[in-house]
Parts: C-alpha cells; structure tokens; sequence
C-alpha cells in the first residue's frame, strides 16, 4: 500500500478517535483519555507512513517512531507531539475529569497539527467531510 494511504488512513483512524474521545468527556474520563491516547498514536502514524516508502512488516511501537517524526515534521512539532503524547500518558495513570479534558485538548492539537502536515496529500478539511459524507469509508 503506498505511504500516502496508510497516512491517510491512520489519519483517519485519528479523528475517529478523537471524536469518541470527545463524545466519551463527559460521561467517562477513563475511556475519553484512552480514546485520546490512542487518536495521538494514530496521528503519529500518520506522520510516520509519510516517510516510509514501503509498508515495514510490523508495526513498529509508538517509542521507536517517535525519534523519527522529525523526518515527517518541524522539529519543533515532533517535540511538542512528542510532549502531547507523554503528559497524556502520565494522565492516564490516575484519570480524573479534568485530565480527561486536557488530554483531549491535546489529541485536538495533535490531530489538528497533523492535518496541516498532510493537507497536500490529504486535501482540505472541508474537502474531505463533504466526501465522506458523499462516500463512507
């Protein structure tokens, strides 16, 4: 598969995440902050399948692709992703309501920076709802 659909499709995979994150808030901190968690790793994945040309057999685990996402980004958002993704981790050791709203404020940040990254490959936000509103994927 070529590197610009799995990015697209892990980036996917991340804002369906992220809006079951959002939908989980008020009711279950615990499932919203796993549900961020796990919309950061995606946009991680994303970022990362842009610079693998070829699909590698395994997944590789989230800590052996965070080193690369410079390769993918600007330094400076690899960094700050990389921060996202660890507070996030250290909120899901003791979940509370607002640890919950704060790890979905950074899976928003993260999946939103993401788009801007993959927007050349992706297209626009806009673009993309109407399409899949048209075709479901």
């Amino acid at each position: 598969m070529p590197y610009y659909i799995r990015a697209r499709a892990y980036y996917r995979y991340a804002e369906e995440q992220l809006a079951a994150a959002e939908e989980a808030l008020p009711q279950d901190p615990a499932r919203a902050l796993k549900l961020a968690r796990e919309a950061v790793e995606r946009a991680i994945r994303a970022l990362w399948a842009i610079v693998q040309v070829e699909a590698p057999k395994e997944k590789p685990p989230i800590e052996k692709i965070l080193p690369e996402l410079e390769k993918a980004c600007e330094p400076w958002l690899a960094r700050e992703i990389e921060k996202a993704y660890r507070r996030i981790e250290e909120l899901q050791e003791n979940p509370t309501p607002e640890g919950a709203r704060e790890a979905v404020e950074l899976a928003r940040f993260v999946v939103r920076r993401t788009h801007e990254v993959l927007e050349p490959i992706i297209g626009p936000q806009e673009t993309l709802s109407k399409h899949r509103k048209r075709f479901p994927f």
